[in-house]
């Protein structure tokens, strides 16, 4: 199949900006700005051919752009005739896929698709075969775990092979309206309104899901039988039937305006429509903004007023946003908007235009709105600057816009094929050098590494390509235009000297690094709106636009009142619950929505939200005297550090605790343990899982890892390979931690690395370096697995939402797994590891009685699972999966929109989570065992003596900070044992949320 495929995409040409940006349309400028270019694209623009490129790894399908291209070449005419299927009338299923048959809202027969495995397969006769859109008549159902604000994805397979890469992932979307949107605080100040779902069966054509082109996918259907498989990847849902349909043809504007009628409305007042009052929208993302320009309406200037929409609330493809029209009569209307561009320099965004579900003509399918740095009218115009009239009925009509990124996607299918290119000549290069620099070798590359000067020749000339291709739909140069310019200018540059090439690896990577970096914000289309205006086509339209006096008095009216305290409460009243937050801004805006909402006025308790920097200012406030009555978002050793100075509340003796602490895993309690108290809650969790590169270790034969002989055994072929395995040198938790070492006595008085397992452990841990081969410094792992010379390795939460945010090139190529475990006597496995603990909440004892009860309350309600859930989708909803919430509460963890596949593994992994103890003088355990490994693996020190200097050091340190806090008596008399906390087995309460 591989070289099936292989071959196919030699016979592709990329389509060309003329093919896919063919109904790039200019906007009109109205009020007193001129008229602006229709954008055009040239038809001499050059393009290579697929076939230019010698090598394509990672990637089984072929981009749709490509695959439609073939299937035109080769003459596969659009079908015809429309085929519907009962979707209860499946030909196959799998045993894993939990299907029922029954009446659902309204409707006979549907097929009730409960949980998000296995897959249903449809056999349908074609007459003729052809090109044809399949579409869905669905209803999505609410899902088990509570994260049902996001859209149903399957797969679609047909005749046993996905056609294009694109079948792998298409979206069927659910549909949102905003609520209590006139809602105010005591001050004036808008609040954001609430999201509700709009149930009810939907029916829609399949779509990739990230809404990169503007019309329905197409698929080929042979003659005679076809087998049509779908695979549900994310959320359940319910199918009444499945639709095979003939393509839409859209009629050009020209064809359009013919069929109109002679007579209709063509004066008047525009109808004017406030963009932040739609009707429902696709994606909970898209937000209205508040936005201060004097000419926005209504005025945000001295309260918050979310006056618009957008921006970078909708700036993702496939979103779409809908407005309801009240046409007054019959007649002829042309479209227009006050709009904001202005997010990236220089580069334009694209939307279609939908009229009641349609796209009415061609022109309307890309409509171009370029980048201007100030609010404009737009009117939708031909290339003459003659505005589209639109022909509207008397009564209700809605205007859809969607956004895409088709007319970029020629250009990011070549930034793919060329990344992979240069990703593939690293690899020969680290393979023709060793991985190393030899200053003594003389090369002559021409018969050294056959071919590469061509390839490298070639990837320049299409970075000219490139740049001629963007700056034909941006005539001014742009950011990625530049990187092009750049990119061809480095690759000449590296050239020139063609036998110093084997040295050039880190500026080839840094090349291809950039490449990919640039490719994404092609992918971002961020439009904001304040009003659409629909007018009769001969009305005049007013100026939208603010004039210099307008301007310079709203800068003073904003300079006025920033310094107007318009906090919703004040901090310090006694009647106020006061909670400081170390997280961002957004964190803190919404908890503070959430307690207005929700807490307030449930139990009577105001409360307000700061926003603190940094942690160390509890320690000045306890100084002061001026402590919080709730901290969240705290580091893990501040829990303990306030409780040995007797200012945290211990939450263990509150009522209630027993079961507030069943949430969460026991082993992420014991650094907030003291004294025979728990003084904290974690708040947030780390997980650390073993990433892999499944094309590359399949390239390898290699099999992922389940323990630490399995590593050994995988280290040569990777080393061999001009590969490494990352392990974090500063975490020693899963090699400790697995050999059965306590990093403390029982007692907590003295270290526990005076025992032969952790001499053993230790030797384990610094061999990786000095024997195994592992690199001893590695700037960046994101980068390197990202990259590939790191194809395998431990890492955290943070590595997972990088890859899943700005990865998308290898989104299919990467995977997780438990971390490497280690076989007990009784062939059972553990996997301890620790270091997942990265915030916590607390509470503190200078608050009075009443204000202690009342934060206890606050507390348990904001570490709730119905609260977690809520706070951590709203989090994501509104700002994207780079805000996923990584709470400690299990069960809203498992709420989170996560792989199912995934989530099966952090938490198989999060059973196995238990953390290094606190101690007076803990501290010195990480730094110590920090200067040994660099004793033992930079100076090469015997690793035994090397740990043994560390021991002294630490024990000295535990000694003089347990004198110091009255543990131990001036003579080294125990006054009192910690008696620490243990972890002997695996968390069981996680074991419900595995599937």
């Amino acid at each position: 199949m591989k070289q099936v495929m292989q071959r196919w995409r030699r016979l592709f040409i990329i389509a060309s900006i003329v093919a896919a940006g063919a109904g790039l349309y200019g906007l009109k400028l109205y009020g007193d700005q001129p008229s602006v270019y229709a954008a055009s694209t040239s038809s001499n623009v050059k393009t290579l051919s697929i076939s230019d490129w010698s090598s394509e790894e990672g990637q089984i399908e072929p981009y749709y752009l490509e695959q439609l291209e073939h299937w035109q070449d080769a003459g596969v005419p659009y079908g015809s005739k429309e085929i519907s299927i009962a979707a209860a009338q499946y030909a196959n299923k799998s045993e894993d896929a939990k299907l029922e048959v029954k009446d659902y809202e309204g409707k006979q027969d549907a097929l009730i698709w409960s949980n998000q495995k296995g897959y249903v397969e449809y056999e349908v006769e074609v007459e003729q075969e052809g090109l044809y859109e399949l579409w869905a008549h669905y209803y999505p159902l609410p899902s088990h775990d509570g994260g049902n604000r996001q859209p149903v994805l399957v797969s679609a397979l047909i005749n046993g092979q996905y056609p294009f890469n694109e079948a792998r992932s298409i979206v069927l979307e659910r549909h949102y309206r905003d609520v209590d949107t006139e809602r105010y605080d005591e001050f004036g100040n808008q609040l954001r309104a609430q999201i509700e779902e709009m149930p009810g069966w939907k029916e829609t054509a399949f779509r990739e899901s990230n809404g990169s082109y503007a019309l329905p996918l197409k698929w080929h259907l042979k003659q005679g039988k076809n087998t049509i498989r779908l695979q549900v990847l994310q959320q359940p849902l319910a199918l009444h039937e499945l639709g095979i349909r003939p393509a839409a043809a859209i009629p050009t504007y020209k064809e359009v305006l013919s069929s109109y009628p002679q007579d209709g409305l063509r004066e008047g007042e525009p109808l004017i429509i406030e963009a932040e009052h739609y009707h429902y929208k696709n994606s909970t993302s898209i937000q209205n903004v508040y936005d201060r320009d004097p000419a926005t309406k209504p005025s945000s200037a001295g309260k918050i007023a979310y006056n618009t929409l957008g921006g970078s609330r909708w700036m993702k493809g496939g979103q779409t946003v809908s407005w309801s029209l009240d046409v007054p009569e019959d007649g002829f209307y042309k479209l227009a908007m006050r709009a904001n561009q202005s997010t990236v320099k220089n580069m334009s965004v694209f939307r279609s235009i939908y009229i009641d579900g349609n796209i009415p003509f061609q022109e309307m399918e890309q409509v171009q709105f370029p980048y201007d740095a100030n609010w404009r009218g737009v009117t939708l115009s031909d290339s003459d600057g003659q505005p589209y009239a639109f022909y509207l009925t008397k009564g209700e009509h809605t205007l859809s816009m969607e956004a895409h990124y088709e007319p970029y996607m020629p250009m990011i299918i070549e930034m793919d094929h060329i990344s992979k290119e240069l990703r593939s000549i690293l690899l020969e290069l680290r393979m023709a050098t060793g991985n190393r620099e030899d200053k003594y070798r003389v090369w002559n590359v021409e018969k050294d590494i056959p071919g590469l000067i061509e390839r490298m020749e070639r990837i320049r000339e299409q970075f000219i390509v490139l740049e001629e291709q963007m700056k034909s739909i941006n005539p001014k140069t742009d950011n990625v235009a530049q990187m092009l310019k750049n990119g061809a200018a480095d690759m000449k540059s590296i050239l020139s000297k063609p036998n110093e090439i084997p040295y050039a690896k880190e500026r080839i990577a840094t090349v291809q690094e950039s490449l990919e970096s640039n490719r994404s914000l092609l992918m971002d289309a961020p439009l904001q709106l304040d009003q659409l205006l629909l007018a009769p086509v001969d009305a005049k339209l007013p100026s939208m636009t603010s004039n210099i006096w307008q301007k310079t008095g709203g800068m003073f009216q904003s300079l006025f009142y920033s310094f107007q305290d318009r906090s919703t409460t004040t901090s310090g009243d006694e009647d106020v619950l006061d909670v400081w937050m170390v997280w961002g801004r957004d964190y803190v805006d919404e908890l503070q929505r959430l307690v207005n909402d929700r807490f307030t006025p449930e139990t009577g308790i105001k409360v307000h939200i700061n926003l603190i920097q940094n942690p160390q200012l509890l320690t000045l406030a306890n100084a002061s005297g001026m402590m919080p009555d709730v901290a969240l978002g705290v580091p893990v050793n501040v829990p303990f550090d306030m409780a040995l100075r007797n200012a945290a509340l211990d939450l263990s003796k509150l009522e209630g605790a027993e079961q507030f602490f069943s949430r969460f895993n026991p082993g992420m309690l014991q650094p907030l343990y003291y004294d025979g108290g728990y003084y904290g809650v974690p708040e947030t969790v780390r997980f650390k899982v073993l990433f892999y590169r499944k094309d590359i270790l399949n390239q390898l034969d290699l099999e992922v890892p389940d323990t630490w002989d399995d590593i050994y055994k995988m280290l040569p072929t990777l080393l061999q390979n001009h590969y490494n395995f990352y392990m974090d040198p500063v975490d020693y938790t899963p090699i400790m931690f697995q050999n059965n070492v306590d990093m403390y006595t029982k007692t907590g008085l003295k270290t526990g690395l005076d025992t032969p397992d952790a001499f053993k452990s230790y030797k384990m841990w610094t061999d990786f370096y000095n024997v195994q081969g592992l690199e001893r410094v590695v700037q960046s792992f994101y980068n390197q697995f990202r990259r590939g010379d790191i194809p395998i390795g431990i890492s955290d939460f943070n590595m997972y939402i990088q890859l899943l945010v700005a990865a998308p090139e290898i989104a299919n190529d990467w995977a997780i797994a438990p971390i490497p475990g280690t076989k007990q006597d009784d062939n059972s496995m553990i996997r301890w590891s620790g270091g997942s603990n990265p915030t916590n909440a607390m509470l503190f004892k200078s608050s009075r009685k009443e204000k202690q009860e009342e934060a206890w309350k606050f507390l348990q309600w904001y570490m709730s699972t119905e609260i977690q859930t809520e706070f951590g989708l709203n989090l994501e909803q509104y700002y994207g999966e780079t805000f996923r919430w990584n709470t400690a509460n299990v069960e809203a963890f498992a709420r989170m929109p996560w792989k199912p596949e995934n989530l099966s593994v952090i938490l198989e992994q999060w059973k196995w989570t238990k953390e290094v103890p606190q101690v007076p003088g803990g501290y010195m355990t990480d730094r110590e065992l920090g200067f040994a490994w660099n004793r033992t693996v930079v100076d090469s020190e015997n690793s035994r003596i090397s740990l043994e200097k560390a021991i002294k050091e630490i024990n000295r340190e535990l000694a003089r900070k347990q004198q110091e806090f009255d543990i131990i008596g001036p003579n080294g008399e125990v006054l009192k044992s910690l008696e620490l906390p243990d972890m002997e087995k695996p968390w069981e309460g996680v074991d419900e949320f595995v599937e």
